[in-house]
């Protein structure tokens, strides 16, 4: 009855430990190259093995297998010093470790051929299982006893008492009463127990490890999240302060310049009499320089407008064919100054009648001269220009410009759209400033608008703007 008992209690601590063997397996595959949960898993694997061939009396008391036992018990010991010192981080040598492995082999091996006595085997494995005990117990003694508090003493408690265990026994090898066999295997009861509760401890071990890991990831989260917060609010508070200066300046600017375009006005219709030659070609220079800096500055105070998000919408209703047919009369007439040609497209016949546009008749004027502009000044010489308007479903309608240009290589695509940016044209003779489709995009969207464009290099882009239709 007794050994009856001491058999159940195998058989249950066999089929717990398989148990924890396999949620240490599945603990260990989630990041396999963890060297502490490899190691640990390891222990749990052997000493599971060990715990499941005990079971069997006429297995465990085979000479042939008592020493093959020895050997997975002192080796599922030093498997888990092993993973504890890598737990630690602690520095250890490894020709040491590789040593006692090894020695352990030998000795057993030299046991089963010499047939040490049962004494002799007890006390080899319990002389290395002791010396992996205290070294996982300083090992784990060195953790953070902040973050490992609870488990750090668990263990200890739960290593003083398999070493006590070990003493006992010792001390029954050394009376050799006849009643002692009996109390020996009584003794070992409370070692099940003890590997089950290491398991465990070690699964506390490695979540507690994720848990930390987890804090100071979060913890770098909000500092992160923090300087970027404040990294925002200090761009938004120079974006603001860059938008007003842009305003203030653009105001004291065209102030004089004001003046200066109209006396250079003057000067070139000879208001205040004849002017030679000469003097008219500078006059001339002067209103022409005049007006590309007035430009100039009126489009950064659009841009400045837009990105302090403060542009007065004025939205008017009108009809898509009246907004193409009057921007288009605007366009013609600019477009004839150049030396190109502007042709006029549109299909409006699936139209309902009751839909209208609602937008700002000047940014619209404004957007369609700048893409037109952009390809006049990057299309070929004598290039044809087409301007497009229709309907692209029934709640959006159409406005595209084409051209017969040099296109858009592959690599400035992404940066189209950004201020000051020229698409890879900066060094070009070409003037502007690369404003201009920045501000298109802005005056766009804040109408509920979209903007984009395709292009084939050496053969032209067209862009175009989606309108939403109103009714």
């Amino acid at each position: 009855m007794k050994n009856l008992d001491l058999y159940t209690i195998q058989l249950i601590s066999s089929v717990i430990l398989f148990v924890l063997s396999v949620l240490m397996v599945l603990l260990w595959s989630q990041d396999a190259r963890n060297k502490a949960r490899t190691w640990w898993c390891v222990f749990t694997i052997l000493l599971t093995v060990d715990t499941v061939f005990s079971t069997f009396p006429e297995i465990r008391n085979n000479l042939a297998y008592i020493y093959i036992f020895d050997v997975i018990s002192s080796f599922s010991y030093l498997a888990l010093m092993k993973g504890c010192l890598e737990f630690a981080s602690i520095r250890y040598n490894r020709v040491l470790i590789f040593a006692l492995f090894l020695s352990c082999l030998i000795i057993n091996a030299a046991g089963a051929v010499l047939e040490f006595s049962d004494d002799l085997c007890r006390v080899i494995t319990l002389s290395y299982n002791s010396v992996a005990l205290l070294v996982s117990g300083y090992a784990i003694l060195k953790l953070n006893k902040h973050i490992y508090f609870l488990e750090r003493y668990f263990f200890m408690i739960l290593m003083a008492i398999n070493l006590g265990i070990y003493g006992i026994w010792v001390y029954f090898m050394l009376r050799k009463e006849p009643e002692d066999n009996f109390l020996f295997g009584l003794s070992e009861t409370p070692i099940y127990f003890v590997q089950i509760f290491v398991i465990f401890t070690l699964f506390l071990l490695i979540l507690g490890r994720i848990r930390s890991q987890l804090e100071r990831e979060n913890h770098r989260s909000i500092v992160i999240k923090n300087a970027m917060t404040a990294a925002v609010r200090e761009t938004n508070v120079a974006n603001k302060s860059k938008s007003i200066f842009l305003t203030n300046m653009s105001h004291e600017l065209r102030t004089p310049l004001n003046i200066i375009l109209g006396f250079s006005e003057a000067l070139k219709m000879e208001l205040m009499g004849p002017l030679n030659k000469k003097q008219k070609s500078f006059a001339e220079n002067i209103h022409f320089g005049g007006r590309r800096l007035l430009n100039l500055i009126n489009d950064l105070l659009s841009l400045s407008k837009i990105e302090a998000g403060t542009l007065n919408k004025k939205l008017e209703p009108i009809s898509p064919e009246a907004l193409l047919k009057e921007k288009g009369a605007i366009l013609q007439n600019h477009i004839k100054n150049f030396n190109c040609r502007l042709f006029l497209i549109d299909d409006f016949t699936d139209l309902d009648s009751k839909a209208y546009l609602s937008v700002n008749s000047d940014w619209i004027e404004q957007s369609l001269l700048a893409l037109v502009d952009n390809a006049r000044k990057y299309g070929s010489d004598q290039a044809s220009i087409w301007l497009n308007g229709f309907t692209l479903n029934k709640n959006t309608v159409r406005i595209s410009i084409k051209d017969e240009g040099r296109g858009i290589a592959e690599q400035h695509r992404k940066m189209v759209f950004k201020p000051f940016n020229r698409a890879g044209n900066d060094d070009s003779t070409i003037e502007g400033t690369g404003t201009g489709l920045a501000i298109v995009k802005g005056l766009v969207e804040a109408m509920g608008g979209t903007i984009g464009y395709e292009s084939q290099p050496g053969k032209g882009t067209t862009f175009w703007i989606d309108l939403p239709l109103k009714r």
